[in-house]
């Protein structure tokens, strides 16, 4: 049927963001993954998700980027690279945008708690 058609490509696409999110993503490796164009790609992933690719990929690499804010001492340098953010000023600009505060903040803030 359609709609389990729809659930495992969903499944693949989620799947395969969670295992490289770290990485540079494109929207043609992503369609490449459910073998459908990158236009409707981004239509499917927004009908099914509610948000766009684009946003859910941000909003994963800033929740992955969470632990190890709290319980590592990497830079946030390095660990913008780890969640595959193109550079530490823009993941602090996204980090920001989905959390209301810094990097550096959110660290303070998860250390001050222990």
């Amino acid at each position: 049927t359609a709609a389990a058609r729809d659930v495992e490509r969903l499944r693949i696409l989620l799947d395969y963001i969670h295992r490289h999110y770290m990485e540079h993503l494109t929207l043609e490796d992503l369609a490449a993954q459910i073998h459908i164009c990158r236009s409707e790609c981004c239509r499917f992933f927004k009908a099914q998700i509610g948000e766009t690719l684009f946003h859910y990929l941000l909003h994963y690499r800033v929740q992955q980027s969470l632990p190890l804010l709290a319980e590592t001492d990497l830079s946030i340098t390095e660990i913008s690279e780890q969640t595959g953010f193109s550079s530490p000023a823009y993941f602090s600009r996204i980090f920001h945008k989905y959390t209301g505060i810094s990097p550096a903040a959110y660290r303070k803030k998860a250390n001050s708690r222990e």
